[in-house]
């Protein structure tokens, strides 16, 4: 039967309808009933879709009250899958305590916090941003949102450099773009923000620490997620303080050592699994000999996300830290501190000899 044909039989059938009252009524019922069964899918449909939507993690309310504009003018710039990095990026700047949020003055070549509307800072923040996320969305190879993120700190000069240094943003060539812009004088005193006295060479991983894993590509803290409740809720601690814990030997054993994240390898473990309410040993004594007796072994092809894996350092089993799944593994380790670091490595594969704890699934 053709649509034609269908739409007359239809047609003559509603006539019908219509001259008898009675039918009328029921087809008048019909029609209301598939109306509301309609919105309620619809009403239904609209709660899921907010209800998942991804929001970044360790934000504060004062920052999270700017979402609505940053998703205004993120939308304006083509870029509204980057609402949560600049949210970050707003946390890292200013944590919300001044009215240039996203510490934009200065990419118009005013003084610092010249500009005192929070909303024109992020129309001006997130338009500087986007020009160097499409950059390296575009022409990276590698690390496309890290390269941006970076760029944001060290200015657009970056984006281009890393792209022909490295095919976009690692942690290496950060420290060596500013070495080169610093014409290699270091900071005296603390070095949270790199060795080098320009920028701040971590400004990926501080940004990257707000938000939860698998926001990256391939750096920060872009790893695979899957693990249980736990272990992403020790895992996401631990990324709190990438790059702004350093390692103190035979800290993170005292209420005031914790209060102020000094840990050392094993007392960092320790840390992140009592935040997600695993008991890994005493504050007090743990250290990798009692970790490496924790848990079940299991062996290095079987070793998933949460896992524990050691390295023969300066002893057998001198060093921890927790597998974070694509080969990387997060860690307390006397060069950086709190880091993410690879498996592949030259060092670490080098001292890792296969010895992996599960201690949680």
């Amino acid at each position: 039967m053709s649509s034609t044909d269908k739409g007359r039989k239809a047609i003559a059938w509603l006539s019908f309808c219509l001259r008898h009252s009675w039918l009328a009524g029921i087809l008048l019922i019909l029609v209301m009933f598939m109306g509301i069964m309609l919105a309620v899918n619809g009403s239904e449909g609209t709660e899921e879709a907010t209800a998942e939507a991804p929001s970044a993690l360790n934000i504060s309310p004062a920052v999270e009250a700017y979402r609505a504009i940053v998703e205004q003018e993120c939308n304006a710039n083509d870029i509204p899958e980057c609402v949560d990095i600049i949210l970050a990026i707003i946390m890292q700047e200013s944590g919300a305590s001044v009215p240039d949020v996203m510490q934009s003055s200065e990419s118009k070549g005013l003084p610092p916090n010249s500009i005192r509307d929070p909303r024109e800072s992020i129309q001006v923040g997130v338009a500087y941003f986007s020009v160097g996320y499409k950059q390296a969305k575009k022409d990276a190879k590698k690390n496309p949102k890290e390269t941006a993120i970076q760029g944001y700190n060290y200015g657009g000069g970056f984006v281009g450099w890393a792209i022909e240094n490295g095919g976009g943003w690692t942690p290496e060539n950060a420290v060596e773009f500013a070495r080169i812009k610093s014409d290699g004088q270091k900071r005296s005193g603390g070095v949270r923000d790199g060795q080098y006295a320009y920028g701040d060479q971590l400004y990926v991983q501080h940004v990257m620490a707000y938000l939860g894993p698998n926001v990256g590509e391939n750096g920060g803290t872009g790893t695979t997620k899957g693990g249980s409740k736990a272990i992403e809720k020790a895992i996401s601690a631990g990324s709190s303080i990438v790059g702004k814990s350093p390692y103190v030997w035979g800290g993170g054993r005292s209420t005031s050592d914790i209060q102020a994240r000094r840990f050392d390898c094993s007392s960092f473990v320790r840390w992140c699994y009592s935040v997600a309410g695993i008991d890994l040993g005493p504050v007090s004594s743990t250290t990798t000999d009692t970790l490496v007796k924790k848990g079940e072994a299991v062996s290095q092809i079987e070793m998933k996300r949460g896992d524990l894996v050691f390295f023969d350092t300066y002893k057998v089993n001198g060093h921890v830290g927790i597998y974070l799944g694509d080969g990387k593994f997060i860690n307390d380790n006397s060069s950086k501190g709190v880091w993410i670091d690879e498996m592949s490595n030259s060092y670490w594969s080098s001292t890792f000899k296969g010895v992996v704890r599960r201690v949680t699934k």
